[in-house]
């Protein structure tokens, strides 16, 4: 297999072989079923270090390109789709190798596969962690866009200043301000959603070679952004009170983080939520080290039992809490409206990152929430989806009891949208989900969750894009499936037991 490497590019080496391995079983001059060279063997042919070759290898396993075969060697599995390539933007004659000069890859596309699944008529969407549409206040809401568009319209529909819409910075700073945290509007500026405020966070805070203090498991989209090509991050276990301020603690005396992302109420993905007591100790260690804690809160208005507890930013009182939330989870998370408060110097450097960006977010979808929101709408609107979250929460909880076996675990979250349930060690979640999807259930396998060394038995169901009915069927059909699996392993691994007691015997 002869190869031409470009050793004065700017293309990564690895990449170079990846592009070449493709181009070459695309054109035919590598088959279905060709042994490739071994790594040592390659990497000695074509001058370069063996890891080269092996993560080149690595990625093409991952395109499902090539299998390797332990004792055997490494084989060519498939040829690419045209249509795939031409999806990715490259025609067939293209000279350009794109897949080699994009500069970050960035981790897997679940999101976009899970909405995909959720868009089949015959699935029941378990993955989702989204309102229902079902409960949206169409008319509500469309009056309160007609009414700004013929009060502001010619406003609303000019550019603005990149800090938001004033009005609903100001409702904003009140209603923290109802939980005991002291904001003023020109400490809030309105982003497109909690996805925007981590970026534009990360491009202030955190710069190249930086580290960043992770929950785990955490929000994928918080992966996504802390955890792209060249960043360092902390893995912190959570426990049912949250991260793990004693294990946080012993790796803050030992290493620096620029700063600690927590989501201290119903966490995304264990539910679980940090008491009064762990959340005062969070930020007195977080003062004691000097590092910003980022709260997102983006699930603190769905709590269905249990007393409300202040975010950090109303027990902060040191200013290193910067606080992000939105519209996406007790409104319509397509309008992409949330915010960052945060200390003035914060919010200043934040709006000339934002201003690069997009210059502002869409003043008539600010415009159209804060309306929403002054005739009491918002609230209402609030009111009711918790009631029916609850319900269906408990629906879902009820049908683990009755269809999950015994040595299944699931948290009991006190609000948020989601269940996080740990399977038998023995049960792959990613090898059950692909199974489910074609029984017509989906959920979210818990390797997402994790920066590093993933849970491969754990997965995370939530409960708000289905009916109870419909949630009953869908637990059900898991659990059968769940204990079907355990049933064959233990089949399979009767018979050893029983050569084992004649070895004995």
């Amino acid at each position: 297999m002869i190869l031409e490497l470009q050793r004065d590019s700017r293309v990564p080496l690895y990449s170079q072989i990846v592009t070449e391995v493709r181009r070459m079983i695309t054109a035919g001059a590598l088959k279905v079923g060709d042994r490739l060279p071994a790594n040592r063997e390659l990497a000695r042919t074509l001058g370069v270090n063996r890891n080269t070759v092996s993560t080149a290898y690595a990625e093409l396993v991952a395109d499902g390109l090539i299998t390797s075969r332990v004792g055997s060697g490494t084989y060519v599995s498939s040829v690419p789709a045209p249509e795939a390539k031409q999806a990715r933007g490259e025609s067939l004659s293209s000279p350009m190798p794109w897949e080699a000069l994009l500069a970050e890859r960035g981790r897997d596309n679940w999101l976009h596969e899970m909405a995909g699944f959720y868009e089949q008529r015959e699935m029941i969407s378990l993955s989702l962690a989204l309102p229902s549409a079902d409960l949206f206040p169409l008319d509500d809401f469309r009056r309160c866009v007609d009414h700004v568009l013929r009060k502001q319209g010619r406003t609303l529909l000019q550019l603005g200043t990149t800090g938001g819409y004033p009005r609903l910075q100001e409702f904003i700073a009140s209603q923290l301000a109802l939980t005991g945290a002291r904001v003023t509007p020109d400490e809030v500026l309105i982003t497109n959603g909690c996805q925007q405020s981590l970026d534009l966070i990360r491009q202030i805070l955190v710069g190249q070679g930086d580290e960043v203090a992770l929950e785990s498991p955490t929000y994928p989209g918080a992966l996504s952004v802390f955890c792209g090509a060249g960043s360092k991050y902390i893995s912190v276990p959570v426990s049912e009170k949250g991260i793990d301020l004693d294990v946080l603690e012993d790796v803050l005396s030992q290493r620096r983080a620029k700063l600690i992302y927590v989501v201290p109420s119903f966490q995304n993905p264990t539910g679980c939520t940090m008491d009064h007591v762990s959340r005062r100790r969070l930020i007195g260690i977080a003062s004691r080290f000097r590092i910003p804690i980022v709260e997102d809160d983006i699930y603190r208005e769905l709590r269905y039992d249990g007393p409300a507890i202040p975010p950090l930013k109303a027990l902060d009182e040191h200013g290193l809490v910067i606080y992000i939330s939105s519209f996406s989870k007790v409104g319509f998370p397509g309008l992409r409206v949330g915010w960052i408060a945060a200390p003035r110097i914060v919010i200043d450097h934040l709006n000339r990152v934002k201003q690069r960006c997009d210059l502002h977010a869409s003043l008539l979808a600010q415009a159209a929430i804060h309306e929403f929101a002054k005739r009491g709408l918002l609230a209402r609107h609030i009111k009711r989806v918790k009631k029916a979250y609850a319900e269906r929460r408990d629906a879902m909880l009820g049908a683990l009891e009755r269809h999950f076996p015994d040595l299944t675990r699931w948290s009991r979250p006190n609000g948020g949208m989601s269940v996080w349930v740990s399977l038998p060690d023995s049960i792959n979640a990613n090898q059950l989900l692909h199974q489910a999807v074609e029984g017509g259930v989906s959920f979210i396998s818990g390797d997402h969750f994790y920066a590093s060394s993933p849970s491969q038995n754990s997965m995370r169901l939530s409960f708000t894009m289905a009916g109870p009915e419909a949630i009953e069927e869908a637990v059900k059909r898991l659990g059968l499936m769940i204990k079907a699996r355990l049933a064959r392993i233990r089949r399979a691994q009767t018979p050893k037991r029983v050569d084992s007691m004649r070895a004995l015997v």
